[in-house]
């Protein structure tokens, strides 16, 4: 190895962590490559083991390393599907739920244009039936059904971006989304009770029918509206709860 600089005696392990990501992104080594062991490297950074070690565990978090029992560190294809899956545990708790609508609309809102362009008739024809399993469901006042087919929805809508990121990135924050939309639902039938579900089938329904008539505005404006009420039912039982104390 060379070229790397002596490690000075702060945040050790989060200084090898960046010099050795900086040298995997350069493509020092590639995909495959094994990283040298970790005697090599506390002797060319000048540290101990154990500050290597945490280096190692730190990139493979990140998901640029697997480290393979007896074998060594391979560096791997960076799928920022693995460091996503990794944080969405953080953000499913009740707190943070604002937050996941402010999140879930910036992202879905590029979708629904990329999609409203790049969707063929029959992605379109594959989101109206998940809509109409989805309606039924919400009708029959199926809960896990409901939530099912809610989340299927919006996949479809990721998917229709024909955009591998999107893609990843939903599918990788799959549980929390799922939970997500899980207490979205129960949100509306505490606020609502059965008159949620007219509403609910404005949404939907006009966002299927905006991708029917390949209206992007028409699109965005009724995702919206849908994420604006969501934020307002969470809004007014977090006053609720308060309010109780």
């Amino acid at each position: 190895m060379e070229g790397y600089r002596k490690i000075e005696r702060t945040s050790v392990p989060d200084q090898i962590f960046e010099e050795l990501k900086k040298s995997i992104i350069a493509g020092k080594w590639e995909p495959g490559e094994s990283l040298p062991s970790e005697i090599q490297l506390a002797s060319e950074f000048g540290v101990s083991r154990m500050s290597v070690r945490a280096a190692i565990k730190k990139l493979e978090t990140f998901g640029l390393v697997e480290v393979r029992m007896g074998e060594g560190t391979y560096v791997i294809e960076f799928n920022p599907a693995v460091f996503i899956k990794g944080l969405s545990s953080i953000f499913s708790k009740p707190k943070s739920a604002l937050e996941i609508l402010e999140f879930r609309k910036a992202l879905e809102i590029e979708c629904l244009k990329l999609g409203i362009k790049r969707a063929d008739d029959h992605d379109i024809e594959i989101l109206e039936s998940i809509f109409s399993e989805y309606w039924k469901a919400l009708f029959s006042e199926d809960y896990k059904k409901t939530v099912n087919y809610d989340y299927k929805f919006h996949h479809q809508v990721f998917l229709m971006s024909n955009n591998s990121l999107f893609k990843e990135i939903y599918e990788s924050m799959s549980e929390l989304f799922f939970i997500h939309l899980g207490d979205n639902e129960q949100h509306y039938r505490d606020a609502y009770g059965s008159s949620n579900q007219r509403a609910e089938e404005d949404h939907h329904g006009r966002i299927l029918k905006a991708f029917k008539n390949r209206d992007q505005q028409a699109a965005v404006n009724a995702f919206t509206k849908m994420i604006d009420e969501l934020v307002e039912v969470y809004e007014k039982k977090s006053g609720d709860d308060q309010g109780s104390k």
